[in-house]
């Protein structure tokens, strides 16, 4: 049997490297798609950015619960490893919204700036979530330049949740399709 914190290991290397992969061809594809939108390494970097998404956000439950169980004293301890549990989850919230914006364009367009930035910036909350990691079993890492991390989690208060929580359910219900008829 495999120990959590080898488990762990292998697991965020998984979504780390993945994650990586798809943020690089997020950005080769934002690059290559401003001087030729035709060319077939635009399509290449569109699908691998894509299906290395997919791949680190099937990852990512297995490194958060791994993570948890390797904790000797749990998430709930230090603001370093929530501040970790909030990257992670951002992360992957963002992840999939890409893909799930992705799926949604039926493959016949290609992806926008915007969508590649998002795509970008699931990747950066990926990378500051190991980075994080670095910090807290070797206590050094590329985040020293971001102290509030270590000593402060950023939590909204709980009115503020719950007022989140009801826009969003509301938005939901009351959700209209488009008045324009597309052809």
């Amino acid at each position: 049997m495999i120990e959590s914190a080898t488990f762990h290991v292998i697991t965020t290397e998984l979504v780390v490297g993945s994650f990586a992969l798809a943020g690089l061809c997020f950005v080769l594809h934002s690059v290559s798609s401003f001087r030729n939108s035709e060319s077939k390494f635009v399509s290449m970097m569109d699908t691998t950015a894509h299906m290395a998404l997919l791949f680190g956000l099937l990852a990512l439950p297995f490194a958060i619960i791994s993570g948890i169980n390797s904790s000797p004293s749990g998430a709930h301890t230090s603001p370093l490893l929530a501040n970790k549990m909030l990257l992670s989850t951002a992360g992957g919230g963002l992840a999939f919204g890409v893909l799930y914006a992705r799926w949604k364009m039926s493959g016949g367009e290609s992806p926008s700036h915007v969508h590649n930035a998002f795509g970008s910036i699931s990747t950066g909350c990926m990378l500051l979530t190991a980075s994080l990691g670095g910090s807290y079993t070797r206590g050094d890492s590329l985040t020293e330049f971001l102290p509030f991390v270590k000593e402060d989690t950023l939590l909204l208060p709980s009115w503020m949740s719950i007022l989140v929580i009801v826009l969003i359910l509301a938005a939901l219900i009351f959700r209209q399709s488009s008045t324009i008829e597309h052809g």
